[in-house]
């Protein structure tokens, strides 16, 4: 878990807030709420960029730090995935493999693995939660009305295809298929066992549910820390406040990457363990 899951978790969860941030003020600094001025990525731009021109020691150090950040979170998760299948997947059949033995073999699929990331990206739902979103800021609520449909049916279309596509990364990384080959194969074993399928996949969003539940629960006392001390920091104890902020905002994103990492372990694990059984009882039933 702490090599294949946690450090990726920590990365998706890292970017997940500064999303949901980002989605919050800009929502709020949009027509429908303040009607700033400015939007609020301008604001953030001009802000970060004056902070910098003031300090230029820190622009080069910045730089590096956000190209690292945004090469791990685009590489990391796809190559620890392809690590993990593959581990789950031997272990399964009775070897043991090193973790550097789990990261070469996701490395051997890393590109059509990734290349299967970008394509379903498309239709996710964070990307169209993300374009209704930016019609909804830039184009008003009338424009939305009548987008609504066109969004609720992409929605759903994109529903219908992540569930097709549910055994691609495994066509993939067991057995090393192209992207669109493995989405072809992944659409017609969804087809011939849609019960298993369908019940493994309520299951997994319950379990998911839970997970979420638990989640936000732990980060109440956390956030509400954090507010405080930055409530103390906007007083007189600025450097006690920022640095608890700091501590407690670091605990926070350690516990939720910790409990996002073990659920993605199982996640995979069981639609691993799916697949594999899937794929033996349709051999057995060629060989009938």
């Amino acid at each position: 878990m702490w090599w294949y899951a946690f450090l990726p978790s920590m990365l998706t969860t890292l970017i997940g807030i500064l999303y949901v941030i980002y989605q919050f003020f800009a929502f709020k600094y949009s027509p429908l709420f303040e009607n700033a001025e400015k939007s609020f990525l301008t604001e953030v731009i001009t802000t970060v960029v004056g902070y910098l021109n003031g300090h230029e020691d820190l622009w080069i150090p910045t730089i590096i730090v956000a190209v690292i950040i945004l090469i791990l979170y685009a590489l990391l998760p796809t190559l620890s995935q392809g690590a993990m299948i593959q581990t789950i997947a031997r272990n399964k059949k009775g070897y043991n493999i090193s973790i550097g033995q789990g990261i070469s073999l996701g490395m051997l699929v890393f590109l059509p693995l990734l290349e299967y990331h970008l394509l379903i990206k498309s239709f996710s739902i964070v990307s169209l939660f993300t374009e209704a979103g930016f019609a909804l800021r830039n184009l008003g609520t009338g424009w939305m009305e009548t987008l609504l449909p066109v969004f609720i049916i992409a929605a759903v279309i994109g529903f219908i295809l992540m569930l097709l596509f549910t055994y691609s990364e495994f066509f993939i990384v067991l057995h090393k298929d192209n992207a669109l080959s493995a989405m072809g194969k992944s659409a017609k074993l969804v087809i011939l066992s849609w019960q298993h399928t369908f019940l493994i996949g309520i299951l997994m969003l319950i379990i998911g549910l839970r997970v979420i539940i638990n989640v936000i629960a732990v980060l109440i006392v956390p956030a509400l820390l954090f507010f405080a001390a930055g409530f103390v920091a906007s007083t007189t104890f600025t450097t006690i406040g920022l640095s608890v902020g700091v501590f407690v905002g670091f605990v926070s994103l350690f516990v939720t990457s910790y409990f996002t990492g073990i659920f993605n372990v199982f996640a995979n694990a069981v639609w691993t363990y799916t697949y594999l059984s899937l794929m033996e009882e349709k051999l057995t039933k060629e060989e009938m």
